[in-house]
């Protein structure tokens, strides 16, 4: 092992949205900043892109192993934990019971946030919602929220949207997506329960099957309108954010127009269902599982024609064979999607954020939008890499630096966190664009 006498970072979990993040790490150890430890269930790859480095260890291992994750938080200085959301309880529990400092990219878990005091007792920063959404989301919308209400502004209304998507030049398919991050979660997108935000000062409330027919259109600031629903619990944000009184507030996902249609016939008829495994053999191609769920009268020429070419396209009603194993309607579309909507050699992804503050100053009404559209490099240096990895990237540094001091379970809304990392993603590139006008 390390000798203590150099920081020392262990990351465990580098998957396709940790390549920024691994490339920084290992850059930082090149110039002797720190030690570090890249701990994947597979780091083949991580070793032949860089061979032996003396301050770069890559330990294949499960981090579901106690005793593994033990070995390494021990004696270690952080912890950046880029697994699975529900796996960072138990390595945040393991980093506080070692006094050591933890990041995730991840929203904050129940679990997590009942380990505030502990965290506080034991000197440990806990810092999470650290990638793009959540993260660079609050990095970006806290400095405005704060500098609105510094100039003496009412602020109204608060909308954010983010879209992982693919980029022009790259957009070859009729839904106008390619998969550059967790495929899992993008089949579930939304699943976890009504989708919840404000408007006209009252709660609405969006059910998982109407998700995706509550769609607005937003403009970004490349002049694109895109498809926006709802997603999860934006209610949260109002006392989060410090805008108890706006009169509407909703944070969304962005989408390429078009998308949330062929989406909405894909949840209302099942094919996203992860309750029900389907018995091995039941079904041998797309086409019968397809016909199961739908009916035997179903007429794929009686859908909009949009939608229906859309459906085809990906292959539901195709002789493509399923697989053999027992599955979910959701795991046999992931599996579909994976081969469908592939980044392939030379195509780039796309971050899209979009803000939108309404508000009132001195007497007029204002909207302030505030964008950003980040492209990727290539199919492996995507920008969802980029703006999942980049903040906990400098946030390391700000980290060793001295410039954090608070403890406990934390995330990026306050001046101490959001203002140097946002001077920090603004230098790397990841920056947006204002525009205001009066209404």
């Amino acid at each position: 092992m390390f000798s203590m006498e150099t920081k020392k970072i262990i990351l465990f979990g580098a998957g396709r949205s940790a390549r920024h993040l691994v490339s920084f790490l290992v850059e930082g150890a090149l110039a002797g900043k720190w030690n570090v430890v890249v701990a994947d269930t597979n780091v083949s790859h991580w070793q032949s892109e860089y061979g032996s480095i003396d301050n770069v260890q890559f330990i294949s291992g499960d981090a579901n192993s106690a005793d593994f994750r033990h070995e390494l938080i021990a004696h270690s200085s952080l912890v950046i934990s880029m697994l699975p959301a529900f796996m960072h309880a138990e390595v945040v529990k393991d980093c506080i019971n070692f006094h050591v400092h933890v990041f995730t990219p991840s929203y904050v878990s129940q679990e997590v946030n009942d380990m505030h005091e502990l965290a506080l007792q034991e000197d440990v920063l806990v810092l999470n919602e650290m990638g793009v959404d959540p993260g660079i989301d609050h990095i970006s919308a806290m400095e405005i929220i704060h500098r609105l209400k510094s100039q003496g502004a009412e602020i109204e209304s608060f909308e954010s949207y983010t879209g992982g998507l693919v980029a022009p030049a790259s957009d070859d398919n009729l839904w106008g997506y390619k998969i550059s991050w967790n495929p899992r979660n993008i089949i579930l997108a939304g699943s976890t329960g009504h989708a919840m935000y404000r408007e006209n000062d009252k709660l609405r409330m969006v059910p998982y099957f109407k998700l995706f027919d509550e769609v607005d259109t937003v403009i970004a600031s490349d002049g694109v309108s895109y498809d926006a629903y709802p997603n999860r619990n934006s209610v949260h944000y109002l006392e989060l954010y410090g805008l108890e009184k706006v009169h509407k507030l909703v944070r969304g996902t962005l989408r390429k127009q078009g998308y949330c249609k062929g989406w909405a016939f894909l949840v209302k008829n099942g094919f996203v269902n992860d309750d029900t495994k389907i018995p091995v053999g039941e079904f041998s191609t797309w086409a019968e599982l397809s016909q199961s769920l739908l009916g035997m009268n179903f007429n794929i020429k009686n859908e909009n024609e949009q939608v229906a070419s859309m459906l085809n396209e990906i292959g539901i009603f195709s002789d493509e064979p399923l697989s053999k194993e027992e599955l979910t309607c959701a795991q046999h579309l992931q599996q579909l999607l994976e081969k469908k909507w592939v980044l392939k050699e030379g195509d780039r992804d796309m971050i899209v954020m979009v803000h939108k503050f309404g508000y009132a100053l001195e007497g007029k009404k204002y909207m302030l939008t505030s964008s950003m559209v980040l492209e990727g490099d290539d199919e492996f240096k995507t920008a969802m890499s980029k703006t999942v990895g980049m903040p906990i990237a400098f946030a390391v540094e700000r980290l060793f630096n001295g410039d954090f001091s608070s403890r406990g379970v934390q995330i990026p809304v306050t001046a101490e966190f959001y203002q140097p990392l946002l001077r920090d993603l603004h230098n790397y590139g990841i920056s947006f664009i204002e525009t205001l006008e009066e209404v």
